[in-house]
């Protein structure tokens, strides 16, 4: 299946703990090519006291990447992936973080520790500023791995939800993947990205999730969630 969107990564070079240097980042993105993935959106860490890359320096990278690429069959978009905090809003209202693709849409992360609490709280605060919270894999938070019913919420509410590709084959545990499968058997499931960081231990695996995802649910189902759904956030 050719087209497909990466709407989580760490491909930008030395700005996280993702790719550490042009080479890499280089290298991911033929992994992508390879796997029919055409538009890659790249997500920095944003997180407090840990990952504080300067915007000057993410823009370099970027604009350097764009230009490397240039004459390969990928589109690229900058945005980031927010670990929530409570000054989150007005961080993005005063553009000192890129959304994704310059849209509305923010991918946001929480702790796997955090509360049902805590991730409505943070997630309505950004819908009531008008943004569209993409909780990031959600896979690993206790909160939401045994509450659908809380995942029903948040989505009525108008947030969307991730799950990294290595989860929906089984590389992250088979209790991450049934609750993959569960999502997906629901309906409430948005979006599948590769949160690739490099080449080795957390490499893109989205080649291997296209295929179990049209084994297992369809080419429809397939398209939709790694296609359908991703081109309207460069749209947007």
């Amino acid at each position: 299946m050719r087209d497909l969107y990466d709407i989580h990564c760490h491909i930008l070079p030395g700005v996280d703990d993702g790719a550490k240097d042009m080479d890499m980042a280089l290298s991911m993105i033929e992994k992508e090519i390879d796997a029919g993935v055409e538009t890659i959106i790249l997500t920095p860490h944003f997180r407090k006291e840990m990952f504080e890359p300067d915007m000057e320096d993410i823009w370099s990278a970027y604009d350097t990447l764009v230009d490397e690429t240039r004459n390969r069959n990928i589109r690229l978009y900058l945005g980031c992936e927010f670990h929530a905090n409570m000054e989150m809003v007005e961080t993005l209202d005063r553009d000192f973080r890129p959304t994704l693709a310059d849209s509305r849409y923010v991918l946001t992360e929480f702790s796997s520790s955090s509360t049902r609490a805590f991730i409505k709280e943070r997630a309505d605060a950004l819908l009531t500023a008008g943004y569209y919270p993409i909780i990031a894999h959600i896979e690993r938070y206790r909160a939401l791995r045994k509450d659908f019913d809380f995942i029903a919420d948040l989505i009525e509410m108008g947030c969307e939800m991730q799950v990294n590709a290595d989860a929906v084959i089984g590389r992250n545990g088979l209790g991450a993947q049934r609750f993959c499968k569960k999502l997906m058997q629901e309906d409430m499931l948005h979006y599948v990205a590769s949160d690739a960081h490099n080449l080795r231990g957390r490499a893109s695996h989205m080649e291997e999730c296209c295929e179990y995802l049209k084994k297992h649910m369809g080419r429809l189902y397939t398209s939709r969630i790694m296609r359908d759904n991703p081109s309207k956030i460069v749209e947007t």
